[in-house]
Parts: C-alpha cells; sequence; structure tokens
C-alpha cells in the first residue's frame, strides 16, 4: 500500500514575513515552491528513509566511513564551500573507499535558528537547518551524515546562555532526525575564529573563539551519550599556533571565519586524525592525494548544487543545480575517471627529478619467444596508406631530419609528425633496437609511437632471455602504455632484430563541453603476441604527470619520438577504421 505523505501549506510570496523571511524578498519564491511540493508531497516510498544498511551504533568513526555507501555531509558557508570537503573526499578515494559523497552544506545557515539584526544587508535572515533538514535527509537517503556546524550558531556575539541553549537543542533536533532517517552521524566540533589584529572579523570585539570553545566542549561531552564527535576545533587551534610559532603572519581563515587553503587542510587534518590516519594527518601538505582535487571538486560541485536545489531551501543566491538524474551521470563519468587513475593520481615527483612516479607496483611481464625475425616487410593491404615504404619520409613532417637508406629510416633530430591526422585507425610498424645497444634503462634504444601524437606506445630494448633481470620500470619497457600499462607479456626480440607492432586504436570521444564521453583503447601485437588486448587508455602518456585527457580534435598527427637513440624503421602503413552502418531496407 502507497502511504502519502500529507502537503503542507508552503508560504506563498506574499507571506514572507510569516515564513521568517523579510518582506519583499522573495528567495527563489516560486522555484522553492515547486521543490517542496515535490519533495513533500510525494509518497513515502518515493524517497524511503531507511538506507541500505542500517547504522551501527558500536562503529567507530572509520567504520562509519567505510560501511556507507553515501555519506551527506551538512553545514554552513565553511562546508558549501567545500574545500574540506573535497580534501576528505580525495582521501577517502585514495584509499579506495568508494562510498558516494553529498555535500549540502548552505551558506549563512545555523542549527540554532538564530539570525543577527541586519543580517546579509537586511536582506534576509539567517537560514535555520531545521527549515530543510526533513527534505535533505528525503532525498538524499543517506548511510551517513557528517555535520559542522557552530560558526554561525552564535550569531558572532559574546557567549550567552539563551543562544547557546538555541545551539544545543538545534543539534539535538538534528542528531534525532538523522537517528530517525536510520543513517548514522558524525558531529563535528566548530573550525576556529581566526581573529588577529587587523582583523577582529564579524565578531568585533567580542572573543567568538571562546564561544566556539564552549560548543566544542559541550559536542565532546556527548560522547559520554553514545554521539560520535570528532574534535575539529581543538586540533586545529593547536595546528595555527604551531604554524605561527614559524610564521607570525600565518593565517587561516583571512576574514576569520572562512577557511583558505591552509586551515581547509587543518580542518581535513583534524578528520582524518579522528578517523585514525594519524600518518597522513601529520602531513604538511595534502601531497599524497592532491592530484585527485580537482575531478573530486567537480564532482562534489555538481552534487552540490543538484541536491540542493532539489531538496528546496531559503537562501537566495544560491546558483541552481542540474536535474539529480544528469548530475548523477555526470558524477559517474567522474568516479570512474578518478577510480581508473587512482594509483597514478596518488603519484608524486621526488626531489628535483620532473618523472612523475606512481605507486603501482606491477608484477614482472613474462618472457615469451615470438619466433624467429621475418627477412622481409609485412604484406600491405590495398586499402592502406603507406607512411614509409623504405623510399622517402615525404609523409611526415620534420622527416628530412632523420635518415633514410638502404630502405631504413633511423631516428635523426627532433620528432616527425605525419602530414594527415588520423582517429580510429589499424596502425603496421617494423621497428629495431640498435644492435649496438648500450646504456641502462630508459637509455636502451627509446623511441615511441604516439597515436594523435598523445598516446605512446613505448619501443624500448626490453629483450630478456628469461634469466636476466629486467631492464628498466614494467610500464616504461617495450610494448608498454607508457607510464600506463606494461605489455602483457615481454615479446622483445634481441637487439638488431626486426620487429612489429599490429594496433587497433578507438580514439577518445568527447562531449561537446570537453569532458570525456568515452576514454580511448588500444590492443596491439608484438610480434605477432598479443600484448593488449582493448586495454582503456587513462588519457596522455605524460612522463611529468599523471595520466589525463583534454578534449582535442577527431583526426591528429602520429609522431615518432627522438629520444636520442638510434633506433630504426622500415615499414609503416595506416587503415583508418570506419564500421560499416546498415542503412534501412525499403521496398
Amino acid at each position: 500500500m502507497i502511504q502519502w505523505i500529507q502537503c503542507p501549506r508552503l508560504p506563498s510570496p506574499s507571506a514572507g514575513v510569516a515564513a521568517g523571511v523579510p518582506s519583499g524578498v522573495r528567495p527563489r519564491s516560486r522555484l522553492l515552491s515547486v521543490a517542496l511540493s515535490v519533495a513533500l508531497c510525494l509518497p513515502a516510498a518515493a524517497f524511503p528513509l531507511t538506507p541500505a544498511a542500517a547504522a551501527d551504533p558500536a562503529a567507530t568513526p572509520l567504520e562509519l566511513v567505510r560501511n556507507a555507501k553515501r555519506i551527506v555531509v551538512l553545514g554552513d558557508s565553511i562546508t558549501y564551500g567545500g574545500r574540506w570537503v573535497a580534501l576528505f573526499s580525495a582521501w577517502l578515494e585514495s584509499q579506495g573507499i568508494t562510498a558516494e559523497v553529498i555535500d549540502v552544506g548552505l551558506s549563512s545557515e545555523t542549527v540554532s535558528g538564530l539570525s543577527e539584526e541586519g543580517h546579509a544587508n537586511g536582506t534576509f535572515p539567517r537560514p535555520d537547518l531545521a527549515e530543510r533538514l526533513d527534505r535533505v535527509l528525503r532525498v538524499t537517503r543517506p548511510d551517513l551524515v557528517i555535520a559542522c556546524y557552530g560558526m554561525n550558531c552564535g550569531i558572532y556575539l559574546p557567549l550567552d546562555e539563551e543562544r547557546f541553549a538555541k545551539f544545543r537543542a538545534g543539534m539535538e533536533r538534528l542528531h534525532a532526525a538523522v537517528g530517525k532517517a536510520g543513517a548514522a552521524i558524525i558531529h563535528l566540533t566548530p573550525p576556529i575564529y581566526d581573529k588577529r589584529p587587523g582583523q577582529p572579523g564579524p565578531a568585533k570585539d567580542a572573543d567568538y573563539d571562546a564561544v566556539l570553545d564552549a560548543y566544542s566542549k559541550w559536542l565532546l561531552s556527548r560522547r559520554a551519550d553514545g554521539w560520535v564527535v570528532i574534535d575539529v576545533h581543538g586540533p586545529m587551534k593547536e595546528m595555527l599556533a604551531t604554524a605561527r610559532a614559524r610564521d607570525p603572519e600565518a593565517v587561516f581563515a583571512p576574514d576569520a571565519v572562512h577557511p583558505n587553503d591552509e586551515g581547509s587542510w587543518a580542518v581535513a587534518r583534524a578528520v582524518l586524525a579522528g578517523l585514525g590516519d594519524t600518518k597522513t594527518a601529520a602531513a604538511e601538505q595534502p601531497d599524497a592525494f592532491v592530484s585527485l582535487l580537482p575531478e573530486v571538486t567537480q564532482r562534489l560541485e555538481l552534487l552540490r548544487d543538484a541536491y540542493l536545489s532539489a531538496a528546496g531551501h531559503l537562501r537566495p543566491g544560491v546558483r541552481p543545480g542540474l536535474p539529480i538524474g544528469e548530475a548523477e551521470a555526470k558524477a559517474r563519468a567522474l568516479s570512474e575517471s578518478i577510480r581508473s587513475r587512482r594509483l597514478h593520481l596518488m603519484g608524486r615527483r621526488f626531489g628535483k627529478s620532473p618523472e612523475w612516479k606512481s605507486p603501482a607496483e606491477w608484477p614482472q611481464p613474462p618472457v615469451v619467444d615470438p619466433g624467429p625475425a621475418p627477412a622481409a616487410p609485412a604484406a600491405v593491404p590495398s586499402d592502406a596508406i603507406v607512411l614509409f615504404d623504405g623510399t622517402s619520409l615525404d609523409q611526415w613532417s620534420n622527416g628530412e631530419n632523420w635518415k633514410v637508406a638502404d630502405g631504413i629510416a633511423t631516428v635523426g633530430k627532433g620528432e616527425i609528425q605525419t602530414k594527415q591526422g588520423f582517429g580510429d585507425c589499424q596502425l603496421h610498424i617494423e621497428f629495431r633496437t640498435a644492435a649496438d645497444t648500450t646504456g641502462r634503462g630508459q637509455q636502451r634504444s627509446n623511441s615511441g609511437v604516439f597515436l594523435m601524437g598523445k598516446y605512446e606506445l613505448q619501443i624500448l630494448d626490453s629483450y630478456q632471455d628469461g634469466t636476466d633481470a629486467p631492464v628498466t620500470y614494467f610500464d616504461g619497457q617495450c610494448g608498454a602504455i607508457y607510464k600506463q600499462q606494461p605489455p602483457a607479456v615481454n615479446a622483445c626480440r634481441k637487439p638488431g632484430e626486426w620487429q612489429s607492432y599490429d594496433v587497433l586504436f578507438k580514439r577518445p570521444r568527447f562531449h561537446a563541453d570537453g569532458s570525456l564521453a568515452a576514454p580511448g583503447r588500444i590492443s596491439v601485437l608484438h610480434n605477432g603476441v598479443a600484448i593488449h588486448v582493448d586495454t582503456v587508455l587513462k588519457g596522455n602518456t605524460f612522463f611529468h604527470a599523471p595520466p589525463g585527457y583534454t578534449a582535442h580534435a577527431d583526426a591528429l598527427p602520429l609522431s615518432l619520438q627522438d629520444h636520442g637513440n638510434p633506433v630504426q624503421f622500415r615499414s609503416i602503413w595506416i587503415r583508418p577504421f570506419e564500421p560499416l552502418v546498415p542503412r534501412e531496407k525499403r521496398d
């Protein structure tokens, strides 16, 4: 049986004063009315309050986070701004924790229901979480809520028992509502108020950090009642004192309220310490996952705007979001991009080297004997575009700077690029490393085939007889998608013997807005042996950065690399590939 919820009466635009909105202010009144009607008047089954798994009252904060499928973060502008939430979300991704994080913080909001006279120049009072909380829980359906309130709740006035009581009552309501929804909640004590000479902030002469101290101590006391509380205020205060001991001008919140990058990392460090990751929390910078932040932030903002709009609220000036379904689809694509490159994004540079090194540990590709080298080049299909037939490099830009003799092209000065662009294709290329190869690692007859000038299939002397040690890192050896994926096996021939790549390449696809629609894919036979089968390209094959996509044309030149070694080529041809498309048969 469907159980319908009685629709409450919503304030009309002219009923602003009665609704708690100043007369004449219409905060998205018509849009809000529609949003509230949809959220509140659907049957209960449309937005079930019970999450997939009930909260375990004995679980640790880390267990709550690990067990959650959806984490909803509530708070004021410090949370809406999202910097500390993005750092927390990036940490989750670095740990392989795949909970969906939805930031529904709302600027100016309180749990106390208080608003100072003349707030926002008298245009609107501070929003009260109680006005939207039930809708937020119904629309977001969290397993876990993380709540960070307090900064606005004392409305920047000295500590006062009446205002303090309203804060406590608001937190009690929040805690009870989340529990009734079947979710767990982690409370965070409020960040610090960074008052200093020349910047009193909105509290002016009041000792507002004493207010936040009192709020924090009360929240921490609720641990005795079974509340899960992580202390942000105390550790953040200690971190600022440490920073100012080094630099008296150190600042965590330029306007005393809203944390900058350093202050946001301090909030996140306190949260991570509360979750038990003291090693990461001790770091001065979030180097371990900083490369995850751009896409994590983009995903957070998509979901934040969508869910804030869907749940509705009374604060004017908030950017509207996409419909939830559309936002979720875009968020899933971002999650796939992040998670497919997680280890690569967690890499870093060491010392003065520009090289980007990921923490991925690859097994050694097994050695396979591909058989004897062919005496002559492979036959060329009748529809192939011949890029090099042993006579000239006229099809290539800069080809005049490579030596062509006796049917062989030898790497010269600078890379060469085809004059024609290609996308989806079949590519055949024959090469050989120098018989007298010297050097170590990446200096052993290094070159590379760059599909579309961006996606490198490595050429290197990586020959092994099965008893000797590998000569370089596995995702940089011959046949590797450089810095992304080693070959499944090592099918190299000896230096000085002819080798071949047969490549099937499907270019990446991009949406009109430049976002990735589908990643590139590649299959490769090395000397007739499969080393990649429908391998997904994670983006450009950079040396100095993690892989990543940027939108580009559907057809771009193929390039061959000059790495300072005399690698040779004798036969190169390509077949642009386009599948047949059926037509409707008509009588």
